[in-house]
């Protein structure tokens, strides 16, 4: 089926103050709008094309013909699917993540379904006729508190999350939605600064959620070797208890103080998965089944929204850009932003 190219118009209000905080997305509704700004390509990662697309995913009333008669919706779903990088790399970690959990017990299927429909209430109130309400996020915050409670375990590393098909392509719609909404307020900052490389953010699929993944290996190898060689020395058959007593259980409560996160990497893993690695193999494997959790679990989808929800609400600065001062704006400002989106750059050369 021939398309036709796609304008997608919206307009990012930021809170007034010294933070990087948007507070809402508007979506341009009517064709009019787009009279006052003339589309032009998308940036060159697509975040501004990727905040629309997902936009449209996300709200039921923008999908609407009736809301929205110069959009194409079927052409917007197939242009986010190409277009959005995370959904590839999802699929590609996610057979190994499966294979990791057919060896260890899952999260209790009910408890899942219970955060879905938790979830999907708490996030249709910030669904607006005119696009998002992001301050309406937060209240989410308490979503993932309370299933973790209920769990009894963080989602760091959590490899027991199974959920419904329709709730993860959602989860992946608002991800791209919100990651890429951060990227925008990156390039506007990054364009008004006078050194870039001074003052100028990023933005990083990957080190912006766990910033030292080579540390967490190097704490997980020595956690791994001190349970190995501690077992001799530990459990009710051991000949003297003191040992576990003065030095074996001091020293596990020290690795869970001071290497929380390799910790619980090591004791999330299947044991006989470690155990059946070389040491040079299971260094690799410490750090590539980090990278296939944030990459390619509903955990590390979950944690990654999270994440950027108590950015929105705290402010980018406190959470991702601690070492750069924003500029102080004294009225609320709002980025307009206007691209189109071609079948070329879509589906390539070969676009029908």
């Amino acid at each position: 089926m021939k398309h036709k190219s796609l304008r997608l118009g919206f307009d990012v209000t930021m809170e007034k103050g010294s933070t990087w905080k948007p507070v809402k997305v508007q979506f341009w509704n009517q064709p009019s709008a787009y009279d006052k700004f003339k589309a032009s390509e998308p940036f060159k990662y697509m975040s501004d094309a990727l905040v629309g697309l997902s936009l449209v995913k996300l709200n039921h009333y923008i999908k609407s013909p009736v809301a929205t008669p110069h959009l194409d919706y079927n052409f917007a779903s197939e242009a986010w699917k190409a277009l959005d990088p995370h959904t590839e790399l999802y699929e590609r970690s996610l057979p190994r993540v499966r294979a990791l959990q057919s060896h260890i017990a899952v999260v209790n299927p009910e408890l899942c379904a219970e955060f879905e429909a938790n979830f999907n209430e708490h996030f249709e109130t910030a669904l607006k006729p005119w696009g998002v309400d992001l301050t309406a996020l937060w209240p989410l915050l308490d979503s993932f508190s309370w299933f973790e409670n209920k769990m009894g375990q963080p989602l760091m590393y959590n490899f027991g999350l199974n959920f419904s098909k329709p709730f993860v392509d959602k989860l992946q719609y608002l991800y791209s939605f919100l990651y890429n909404l951060r990227s925008l307020v990156a390039v506007d900052h990054n364009a008004h600064v006078e050194d870039p490389s001074h003052e100028g953010v990023k933005v990083d699929a990957i080190t912006d959620y766990l910033p030292r993944a080579e540390y967490v290996v190097n704490d997980a190898l020595l956690y791994w070797n001190f349970k190995k060689f501690s077992q001799p020395f530990a459990g009710p058959k051991t000949p003297d208890s003191r040992v576990e007593k003065l030095l074996v259980n001091p020293m596990e409560k020290a690795f869970h103080k001071y290497s929380h996160n390799a910790c619980h990497l090591v004791d999330n893993l299947p044991k006989n998965f470690i155990e059946s690695l070389s040491p040079m193999e299971l260094e690799e494997a410490f750090y590539l089944v980090q990278m296939d959790w944030l990459l390619g679990s509903p955990a590390g989808l979950l944690f990654k929204i999270r994440e950027e929800i108590f950015a929105l609400q705290s402010g980018y600065e406190k959470i991702f850009w601690k070492d750069v001062e924003p500029k102080f704006h004294s009225k609320p400002v709002s980025l307009h932003l206007c691209c189109e989106v071609t079948p070329e750059a879509v589906f390539g050369s070969n676009a029908a």
